[in-house]
């Protein structure tokens, strides 16, 4: 016979929001923890990374732009999903320390593109690989129970993070 699955209740979706709410900034600082705070006797590379981190909304845009390759102020804000001024105040920061440039349209001077620099693609790419590094040394720590209950939850949390509201 098979088994009866039940409907989570409202209660059981709120304990887990509960959870999932105190966890994921907890991971999150856990994995960020280990970039170092002085930049004295770092390499460059490194005072990239630190000066990148600034705010996840400035890492968010490069990802965007490295992905897209380029986007007008207004396209940024849109996949933001912030207002223009914001934009603007974030492009400002990163141009002034290299990460991106602006150039005019070929056909329409009158429009302006952000593309990501190669300073700042150098940048994201190594905090990825910094980000991916640490969470693996901390994955190395769960048994190969722990390890397999993750993946089967990962389609899971990836659906979760696509959901519309």
């Amino acid at each position: 016979m098979g088994e009866c699955v039940s409907e989570p209740s409202p209660q059981d979706a709120l304990d887990i929001a509960h959870e999932l709410f105190d966890l994921i900034p907890r991971l999150l600082n856990r994995v960020s923890a280990d970039i170092p705070r002085n930049t004295d006797d770092l390499a460059p590379e490194w005072r990239d990374i630190i000066e990148l981190r600034a705010t996840k909304g400035q890492l968010k845009l490069l990802r965007i732009l490295i992905t897209r390759q380029r986007c007008t102020m207004q396209e940024l804000a849109d996949q933001l999903d912030v207002a223009p001024p914001t934009v603007t105040a974030m492009v400002k920061r990163l141009l002034t320390q290299g990460f991106v440039e602006r150039v005019r349209d070929e056909r329409d001077w009158r429009v302006v593109q952000v593309l990501p620099t190669e300073r700042g693609q150098r940048a994201v790419s190594l905090y990825e690989e910094f980000w991916h590094t640490n969470l693996q040394r901390l994955l190395v720590h769960l048994s190969g129970e722990e390890l397999t209950q993750l993946r089967v939850a990962l389609p899971i949390l990836r659906h979760l993070s696509e959901v519309e509201p």
